[in-house]
C-alpha cells in the first residue's frame, strides 16, 4: 500500500479520551444522587396507611388512635391507664386527651389544649410500632398517668373517635 499512511494514536491521547469518558460516566451517576430529595438519615416519611389505626401499649392497657388528615396533620386520641394495687385491690388512674398533632417525616408532635407544659412526641417505627415520649408533667392526666412507652398497632382500620 503505497501512498497510504496508517495513523497510530499516541498513548497520551488514548489515556486522555479514557479519562474523559470515565469522568463523564462518573458525573452522570453522581449528579442525580446530590439532587434527589431524601429524608434525613434514620427518618422516612410515614404514609397515611402506616399512621392510621389504633395502637395499644406493650405494657398496660393504654391506647392511642391516629388518623392522617393530610397536610402534615394527624387527629389523635389518647386513652391512658396507670394500673396499680391498693389496699382494696387492683385499681387504675386514667387520663385522656384528643386533638390535632403535626407530623414531619416519621415524628408527630401533640400538645394537648390547656395542658400547661405538656408535649407528646410520637415516633413511628417499623413493624407497626410507635415510640411515645412525654415532656412535662402538666398534661391534665390522672395521678401517675403518663403517655410514655412503646405501642403496637392492633388495628389498621380507620379509628372511631369518642368526640365529646
Amino acid at each position: 500500500m503505497i501512498g497510504q499512511r496508517t495513523r497510530v494514536a499516541e498513548p497520551s491521547s488514548v489515556a486522555a479520551i479514557c479519562d474523559r469518558r470515565f469522568f463523564a460516566v462518573l458525573l452522570a451517576l453522581l449528579v442525580p444522587a446530590f439532587f434527589a430529595p431524601t429524608a434525613t438519615a434514620g427518618e422516612h416519611s410515614v404514609t397515611a396507611a402506616e399512621a392510621n389505626g389504633t395502637y395499644r401499649a406493650v405494657e398496660g392497657k393504654s391506647e392511642i388512635k391516629i388518623l392522617a388528615l393530610g397536610h402534615g396533620k394527624l387527629k389523635v386520641q389518647l386513652a391512658l391507664v396507670y394500673e396499680y394495687k391498693s389496699g382494696a385491690g387492683p385499681t387504675a388512674n386514667v387520663g385522656d386527651a384528643s386533638g390535632e398533632a403535626t407530623i414531619e417525616n416519621d415524628v408527630a408532635v401533640f400538645v394537648p389544649e390547656e395542658a400547661g407544659d405538656c408535649k407528646i412526641t410520637m415516633t413511628f417505627l417499623p413493624n407497626g410500632k410507635l415510640k411515645v415520649e412525654q415532656k412535662g408533667e402538666e398534661c391534665g392526666f390522672g395521678h401517675n398517668v403518663r403517655a410514655d412507652g412503646t405501642f403496637r398497632k392492633i388495628s389498621n382500620r380507620k379509628p372511631k373517635f369518642d368526640d365529646a
